[in-house]
């Protein structure tokens, strides 16, 4: 069987799937103790002064939006290149997302863009550490303290990620975390939200006390519809079932893979109120036994990604993560930019590379935000030029170096001229 790696590992282990049982067993999937005592862990964690636990991440940002107060004739700058639930949420409060480009090299918001883009009517600026890379969050922070505006940190891919000596969200007014089955701290599902001032963080945990608990049924949906990707991107068990199938589907012309990943991404530029909901106490119960583990996932991560960055430099038609100073890397999503993307990944999944199409969007320019559109070129270029190569806590140092290899040979076949190989053979 050729050597063949998934597109992305589920970071969990068998112990959540322990405490799933161990609450089942006592009644307390839905509410319990666990989630008052995750609240006060991952405040000590983070740095910051309170946290609410969430139902999920798109809905606490939503409810702190309106924590803050912002709403009509109000304006929230945000980066173009981002998943689209954060605009439809700014839009679902009555307020009007900017727009503002991103940075060539590291994907984050740029600052000094940001700054010519407020005005008088800028309530909040938002900040996405993307893909795991901290953003210039500290020139942000000065940017929005001039124009007093508060500051949130999207921190749905970095959590635990460190920036000048401290944790991503202990820099904002409030701090966005999710904790998605493809995140680097999956606890089923749910988020959290991170505050400075308490009495803000008193405001959003009312409107979270307002949404409906989960319920049972809901809990069990989410730990069981984990278990075939928890299962099938195991290192022994990828190459005998989802690699096939991956490998079946593509030779069919199916994007089915991909439609998983695309479909969600649509139905997120409109925001619905029935996101709204708190966690279950088995979220938090996991995120508990999940933030110890946490420095070392992250730290295992990093010199992954720094190690597969150094191979694939200076590689012809390849760019991959660009080195930004003062910006640290925990690489959870590594992402390259490629032309001719279908081809260069059906080449890297017939060497069993399986990787993953871009799940972001340059929102300046979707349909869906027509009437806040704006001139972003950098988010413009991005989508259907990025993709994600692997990189997780199972791979060792060989594995990169047969994945680069793989990568430099797609890109000399696809840059090979017309009937170059059939001359050769």
């Amino acid at each position: 069987m050729i050597k063949s790696y998934p597109r992305h590992a589920i970071n969990l282990d068998m112990s959540a799937y322990v405490k799933y049982t161990e609450l089942l067993r006592d009644g307390e999937l839905s509410e319990g103790r666990g989630i008052l005592e995750f609240e006060k862990a991952w405040s000590e964690f983070v740095g910051a002064a309170n946290t609410v636990a969430v139902g999920s991440a798109r809905a606490g940002f939503y409810l702190t939006l309106r924590g803050m107060g912002i709403g009509p004739g109000d304006e929230v700058i945000m980066p173009a290149y981002t998943f689209p639930s954060m605009p439809a949420a700014v839009a679902a409060t009555g307020a009007r997302p900017v727009f503002v480009d991103v940075d060539a090299k590291s994907y984050n918001l740029d600052p000094e863009l940001t700054k010519g883009a407020v005005t008088g009517k800028t309530k909040a600026i938002v900040v996405a550490h993307l893909f795991g890379r901290a953003a210039q969050v500290e020139r942000l922070r000065e940017i929005a303290d001039a124009a007093g505006a508060s500051l949130i940190e999207d921190c749905a891919h970095a959590a635990g990620a460190v920036k000048s000596l401290r944790r991503v969200g202990s820099f904002g007014d409030a701090a966005v975390f999710s904790f998605g089955i493809g995140k680097n701290m999956p606890c089923f599902g749910g988020g959290a939200i991170t505050f400075a001032d308490r009495e803000l963080a008193g405001k959003v945990r009312k409107l979270v006390g307002s949404s409906p608990a989960p319920e049972d049924i809901e809990v069990h949906r989410k730990v069981w519809s984990s278990l075939p990707a928890f299962v099938g991107t195991r290192k022994h068990v990828f190459p005998w079932t989802l690699y096939v199938a991956a490998r079946v589907l593509d030779s069919a012309g199916s994007d089915a893979m991909d439609r998983a990943v695309r479909e969600p991404l649509e139905k997120t530029t409109h925001f619905s109120l029935r996101a709204l909901g708190r966690m279950s106490n088995l979220q938090a119960s996991v995120a508990l036994q999940q933030i110890e583990k946490l420095p070392a996932r992250n730290a295992t991560l990093a010199r992954n990604g720094r190690y597969l960055a150094e191979l694939l430099e200076g590689v012809e038609g390849v760019t991959p993560p660009g080195v930004v100073e003062g910006e640290e890397h925990i690489y959870l999503y590594f992402r390259i930019l490629v032309d001719g993307v279908g081809r260069f990944r059906t080449l890297l999944l017939k060497k069993g590379i399986d990787t993953q199409a871009d799940d972001m969007a340059d929102c300046a320019g979707l349909e869906a935000f027509k009437e806040y559109r704006a001139d972003c070129p950098v988010a413009a270029s991005l989508p259907g030029r990025s993709i994600e190569l692997p990189n997780n806590v199972l791979m060792t140092r060989g594995d990169f170096d047969y994945v680069a290899r793989c990568v430099r040979e797609a890109a000399q076949e696809i840059a090979a001229p017309e009937g170059a190989g059939k001359q050769n053979t």
